[in-house]
């Protein structure tokens, strides 16, 4: 038993990504709130359309991104081909949901945001990792957000979730 939680319960870490953020006039909280969750809905979107590109275009050359099985790819183009390869594999045609569960704002300069990621339409998982509920894969992202300027810097953490694993307790 706890080797399956423990084996349904992956912890990941993506190191840092940044990109642009916009101004107006919203609250304080609002701005930075408004623009990941543009970031967000960009990625959704490129992940749906299978565009590894695009879903890449928000990390920068040194980026680290570590994926649910612990690889590391590092620097945008590591992201974008290793994106390419499983939206042309596993992941073809696959859809994803990305939903804020709690954004706080912690400073001036730093933010937490959680989010719930749902995975469906896919044709197989990598070796290790299985579907939270038939045909649908849960992970949830935490992202530290520091607030810089006209940066963001965003460090997350993935988790993904295995049948009767408990979820966030």
């Amino acid at each position: 038993m706890r080797f399956q939680y423990w084996m349904g319960v992956l912890t990941v870490t993506i190191a840092i990504i940044s990109t642009g953020c916009g101004g107006g006039a919203q609250s304080a909280q609002d701005a930075p709130q408004a623009a990941i969750e543009k970031v967000l809905a960009t990625e959704q979107t490129a992940w749906n359309a299978g565009d590894s590109a695009t879903y890449a275009d928000e990390y920068t050359d040194d980026a680290d991104f570590i994926n649910i099985r612990g690889q590391i790819f590092q620097g945008k183009a590591a992201v974008q081909a290793q994106h390419a390869k499983i939206f042309a594999g596993p992941f073809k045609d696959s859809t994803i949901s990305i939903v804020v569960r709690r954004f706080t704002l912690l400073s001036d300069h730093a933010a937490l945001v959680d989010t719930d990621q749902t995975v469906t339409n896919f044709k197989g998982l990598p070796p290790g990792i299985v579907d939270t509920a038939t045909g649908t894969l849960v992970t949830h992202f935490k992202y530290l957000e520091h607030l810089s300027g006209r940066c963001i810097v965003r460090l997350a953490t993935l988790r993904a979730h295995a049948h009767g694993a408990i979820l966030f307790g």
